[in-house]
């Protein structure tokens, strides 16, 4: 079995698209497809990519690629029989003097449930059904990642979130139980791997990350994140928005600029085919200073909103608004895994869509349910 009948076996065994392969190694599908059949040869990086996606031993699967690409320069010529011969005597050590074997370093070993969610019975995953059709937010207290685990595939519309700061761990006001950042991304990443599973193949993501210091030096952490998720899990990335605060934050260090933005990152799992509102992305526009005649652009001019939970951050409803119209159909259900005192679900509670918040805090859950009031019933 040589490398394209490796890859497609791997694919199938495993229950994942072409598409998902394609867009993770930066090809469309019919040359993802080619590369499946032989007829097309994949560049090097590409296939140590692929080996990561399918879980697969990178050295073997560059070995049987190489075989294949040997295969097919020498396999119909009528001296290939000679030139598989003066090949194994180079590499095998025969009467030509055998050149140097290059040395392949083994690729970092990436855990499974980085690149897709674990794999549960379907009676498991009960959470939407649970939840009904009624219009209030369904508050659900635990861990993002397990509560996710009961959600049924496929049966979210919109997810707009904003996971803890990494740099308030040391206050124990977030959930943060990572100890190093590059657990804490890992952590991240599992959850996120759990959103595509739930996400509609039209639906969206809306991750909202902020930058942090360690050790007196910036450390890129929304973009760590947002360029695995693209590599490892095959999101499309379709805007890095900047949330400018106008105020800013104070801050106490004398030696670095004031942080006054932060990403508000927009994922589809198909960048052809996602739902996506623009008449209501410009009619609410305004909310950020823009003109409504014109497509808003990706630098969003909103206040932070104060909160009444010592360094505990509330995101501002504007924040999760413009997402919310925008890519959440009106019958849609929006998720925040992250959801604190309920912004996301308040919001979308507002404008008509049903909602389920997550959190591991009960007193933040408890302010989220007096956020939102039953709507009384019209008679007409």
């Amino acid at each position: 079995m040589l490398f394209s009948e490796r890859i497609r076996t791997l694919r199938k065994e495993q229950g994942v698209l072409q598409r998902r392969l394609a867009d993770a190694i930066g090809v469309d599908v019919p040359m993802y497809s080619r590369y499946e059949h032989g007829e097309r040869h994949p560049k090097r990086a590409q296939v140590v990519k692929l080996a990561r996606l399918l879980n697969t031993d990178a050295n073997e699967l560059v070995a049987l690629w190489l075989a294949e690409a040997a295969m097919n320069a020498i396999g119909h010529d009528k001296m290939s029989a000679r030139a598989a011969e003066l090949l194994r005597e180079q590499l095998g050590g025969g009467s030509l003097t055998p050149s140097p074997v290059p040395v392949v370093h083994p690729e970092p070993t990436i855990e499974p449930l980085l690149v897709k969610a674990a794999e549960r019975d379907a009676a498991e995953r009960t959470v939407v059904s649970q939840m009904g059709h009624k219009s209030m937010p369904y508050y659900i207290k635990g861990d993002a990642r397990e509560v996710m685990g009961g959600i049924e595939d496929a049966s979210i519309d919109c997810i707009v979130t904003t996971p803890p700061y990494w740099n308030l761990k040391k206050y124990n006001t977030e959930s943060i139980k990572q100890k190093t950042l590059d657990e804490f991304c890992d952590e991240l990443l599992r959850v996120m791997a759990e959103a595509w599973r739930v996400l509609k193949p039209q639906g969206s993501l809306w991750l909202n990350l902020a930058d942090v210091y360690d050790k007196r030096a910036q450390q890129g952490l929304p973009w760590r994140i947002a360029l695995r998720m693209v590599e490892l899990q095959g999101w499309t990335l379709r805007n890095d928005v900047v949330w400018n605060k106008p105020l800013g934050e104070y801050g106490s260090s004398l030696d670095h600029l004031r942080n006054v933005h932060e990403f508000m990152f927009h994922f589809v799992k198909s960048a052809e085919d996602f739902y996506f509102d623009e008449d209501a992305l410009r009619h609410n526009a305004k909310q950020v200073g823009e003109k409504t005649t014109i497509m808003p652009g990706d630098v969003w001019n909103i206040e932070p909103e104060k909160s009444a939970i010592e360094r505990y951050r509330v995101s501002p409803e504007t924040l999760c608004l413009l997402p919310i119209v925008a890519t959440c159909p009106r019958d849609g259900i929006v998720l925040d895994p992250y959801c604190g005192t309920g912004t996301t679900c308040k919001v979308a509670y507002d404008v008509n869509r049903r909602s389920i918040g997550i959190d591991i805090n009960e007193d933040r859950l408890s302010r989220a349910r007096t956020r939102v009031e039953q709507k009384s019933l019209s008679l007409f």
